[in-house]
């Protein structure tokens, strides 16, 4: 029996074609996965109630199925381009949908009872003491932030006392009251790490 032009089979270069096709969206959607993980969410890019529907994890979601389905259908079916192309991306669709569905089922509201606390805000900030901070006493701090320079009253960590023109690190600013550390004692703290 002939093979008609409508006919599910392939020619071997278009076989390997699709082969590589697919491994090629697979790689793409796990690359951008791991981008989307590393670089997790901007929450100062997450404003209103609604999920963006075009984010790095639902495009890594579906090209990484596309893929997935994809691959196996050109290595060991005879289905033809149209026919592979329709079920990984039916597949692609579904793993859209679902990603979509998870972030705005879970992700978002499970980061929305997270709330920055704005103590915190500038922890590890660097910073130069510029009145002197004794045990007891409030000095002053001044630090560079969103393009101006901020002075701040400042106590040491511990009640240390700290001399004007030392480095500092802001731990947090509470009631107006900038908590540091000295920033000698966090490099020491980071070449203990490395």
């Amino acid at each position: 029996m002939c093979a008609s032009p409508s006919s599910s089979y392939l020619p071997p270069g278009s076989k390997q074609l699709m082969i590589l096709f697919f491994a090629l969206f697979l790689l793409t959607g796990l690359l951008v996965g791991v981008v989307a993980m590393l670089g997790g969410i901007d929450r100062k890019q997450r404003h209103g109630a609604w999920v963006k529907y075009l984010n790095l994890p639902t495009a890594g979601a579906a090209a990484a199925l596309f893929g997935i389905v994809g691959y196996p259908l050109a290595k060991y079916s005879s289905l033809g381009t149209a026919a592979m192309v329709a079920i990984a991306g039916a597949s692609a669709l579904a793993a859209a949908v679902g990603m979509v569905a998870l972030i705005a089922g879970w992700a978002v509201p499970s980061a929305a009872l997270h709330a920055d606390d704005p103590r915190f805000a500038l922890q590890g900030h660097p910073a130069r003491v510029s009145q002197s901070i004794s045990t007891g006493h409030t000095g002053e701090i001044t630090f560079e932030h969103d393009g101006g320079r901020r002075r701040v009253p400042a106590v040491g960590l511990e009640g240390v006392a700290i001399v004007a023109g030392t480095e500092v690190v802001i731990e947090r600013i509470e009631d107006g009251i900038a908590y540091v550390d000295l920033w000698s004692n966090i490099e020491r703290e980071l070449e203990k790490l490395s």
